[in-house]
């Protein structure tokens, strides 16, 4: 019985995985080569002509005038099944990951787009602030608010 017990209990604790922590950024992917891929650094919001992404692996300057559109989404951090995820569910609350999609026109006119992950907190400035200065890539759908994705 008691090993049973602590299989079930095994199988239910999560296993940890990386978080983006308050303050920082993570660069993800996308088409520019600036910033490495899977670079830590931190997104600045201060500047009025421009999204600023600073880091060891490269500097991104995305001018607000420029963007198309951007997305937040939100999504599950460990998919565990059915059975472990109402488990785990009942347990504890189901770490998730934040993510920015923006959709933006380089100097050349050319098509670029960078994805960010963020930190929980963050996800409200942002949004707020990429609304106010680049109005133009807001495009709402009809199920959701301007910008965000619906949770999966």
């Amino acid at each position: 019985m008691k090993r049973i017990l602590f299989l079930s209990l095994l199988l239910l604790i999560p296993f940890t995985v990386p978080a983006v922590e308050s303050g920082q950024a993570l660069y993800i992917g996308g088409t520019v080569a600036a910033p490495k891929e899977g670079s830590l650094g931190k997104l600045e919001t201060t500047s009025q002509t421009a999204l600023v992404f600073n880091s060891t692996g490269g500097k991104l300057e995305i001018p607000f005038a420029s963007m198309d559109s951007y997305e937040f989404s939100e999504n599950v951090a460990r998919h565990l099944g059915v059975v472990a995820g109402i488990g785990a569910g009942l347990i504890r609350h189901r770490q998730r990951r934040h993510f920015f999609e923006i959709r933006y026109h380089d100097e050349n006119k050319a098509l670029q787009v960078a994805i960010f992950e963020v930190p929980k907190n963050m996800p409200q400035t942002l949004l707020a602030v990429l609304q106010t200065r680049a109005p133009q890539g807001c495009k709402p759908e009809a199920a959701s608010p301007c910008g965000v994705k619906p949770k999966y």
